[in-house]
Parts: C-alpha cells; sequence; structure tokens
C-alpha cells in the first residue's frame, strides 16, 4: 500500500487542525485571587490581583488588601501609580526568589 500525496496533505492538514484546537481549549486563563492566595499559590501561576499602591519606585510596588505582595515591572513609571490613583489592578505570574514571593506584572490598569 503506497501513500500518495493527497492523503499526506490531508493527514498534515487534520494534525495542525487538532493541534491548533488544543492550544486554543487548554490556553490558560488568569484566575481572579486575593493577595493572600497569590502569595501562597504555586510559582508561575496566572492571577489578577485588585488593591491599593504602596511603595512605588522606578521598578517595583506593592499592591495591598489586608496583606502586601511586591509587584515587579519594567517601564512602568512610579508616578504613573501615583497620580492615576492609589488603586490598581494587576494581571501577573507569581514568582519566588530567596523565599520571597512577588507578582512579575504583565499588565497593570490605575484606577
Amino acid at each position: 500500500m503506497e501513500i500518495g500525496e493527497r492523503e499526506i496533505v490531508i493527514a498534515s492538514a487534520a494534525f495542525a487542525i487538532i493541534g491548533i484546537a488544543l492550544l486554543f481549549f487548554l490556553s490558560e486563563a488568569p484566575q481572579d485571587a486575593s493577595i493572600a492566595q497569590a502569595s501562597v499559590s504555586q510559582e508561575n501561576s496566572l492571577f489578577i490581583l485588585h488593591g491599593a499602591v504602596a511603595n512605588a519606585t522606578s521598578d517595583k510596588f506593592l499592591l495591598c488588601d489586608s496583606v502586601c505582595i511586591s509587584v515587579r515591572s519594567n517601564g512602568l513609571p512610579s508616578a504613573l501609580l501615583l497620580y492615576g490613583g492609589r488603586n490598581a489592578t494587576v494581571q501577573g505570574r507569581v514568582k519566588s526568589y530567596m523565599g520571597k514571593v512577588y507578582v512579575e506584572a504583565e499588565r497593570i490598569e490605575v484606577d
């Protein structure tokens, strides 16, 4: 039994469609969580956090509700955080360095 060009093209297209469908259905969606939940979660978990901004510097700030967590971000001026309002919504991944838990921000919205 020989496999022709047509069968190879059909099989390749089927595998591509299945792969795209798997990526679509298995993509990670961020979870709404409190800061306390995020601080005890697994590393690289994707969360949406809401809280008050404190101690803003050029590359990091604290996001607080009943507890605080450090948020690191590249290219976000601290003046924007303080001028735009005292509350922010952060989407990011939980990271850990030398036992300290922080959030690496992917998106920050100042309320």
